[in-house]
């Protein structure tokens, strides 16, 4: 323990009170799928690296090139900066790496954090909430109906330990979360934390690309379901193929 390192491969100098936003694997792959996104759709640069000895040994390739699992992406035209893993953090590790990212985020003189990710609530279908350190902030956001407050609950893992962190500091660190499936990565939930942000942050990140995904993943299950139904109306099973085309 006590390796958690940030590798900074760019000085990111130009950036003015930049948004630090986290993405996370979780509940439908949430936070990674649509931080991810965020950095497809505005052309973010590559700016750093998180290495520890108890991550796992993987790459993550995007468009043929691989890359470290845990990365650091930035924008100086949107003034933004996305963490990024598509690797699940160690819970042994959890509070160092909020320690260091924190420690990151005071070092380019963020304004702020922001963690995106998935939550399965029983309930209202494809909702999106939202926890902050700064009460101020929650309450702007459900004035103007853009997301919904949590009042009692928990959340683990990095975004819980910063949650704390920021409400001890007085440093605003806000999560926002979509109701997604706990079974498969949902891109639609991606696509509803985005809109959230959006509008959070007045800017234009495009979902048409997640909305598709959702579509046509959508249809994928329903054709499932129903190849399902008739196989077993006709008293047999479905292919191996057909039983598990759902999952990839």
């Amino acid at each position: 323990m006590g390796d958690v390192q940030v590798h900074k491969t760019a000085d990111m100098k130009n950036l003015r009170k930049p948004v630090v936003v986290l993405g996370f694997p979780g509940t439908g792959l949430v936070g990674s799928v649509a931080a991810s996104q965020i950095v497809d759709a505005l052309a973010m640069e590559f700016g750093g690296y998180l290495t520890s000895a108890e991550f796992a040994p993987l790459a993550a390739i995007h468009n043929y090139k691989p890359m470290p699992a845990a990365r650091i992406h930035y924008s100086d035209k949107h003034n933004l900066v996305v963490i990024i893993s598509e690797m699940t953090i160690p819970v042994g590790s959890s509070q160092e790496v909020a320690d260091k990212i924190y420690e990151f985020t005071k070092s380019v003189g963020a304004s702020s954090i922001i963690s995106l990710g998935g939550i399965s609530l029983e309930g209202e279908k494809k909702g999106v909430y939202v926890v902050s350190s700064d009460a101020a902030l929650v309450k702007d956001i459900v004035g103007k109906k853009i997301a919904k407050p949590i009042k009692e609950g928990a959340t683990t893992g990095v975004t819980g330990v910063l949650l704390a962190k920021g409400a001890l500091e007085k440093f605003p660190i806000t999560t926002i979360l979509a109701e997604a499936s706990e079974e498969f990565l949902d891109p639609k939930a991606a696509s509803n934390v985005i809109k959230v942000l959006n509008r959070m942050l007045n800017v234009e990140i495009s979902t048409v690309r997640l909305d598709k995904e959702a579509a046509e993943f959508s249809k994928g299950i329903k054709e499932a379901v129903i190849k399902a139904r008739v196989s077993k109306r006709r008293g047999g099973m479905p292919p191996a193929s057909e039983a598990g085309s759902m999952y990839g």
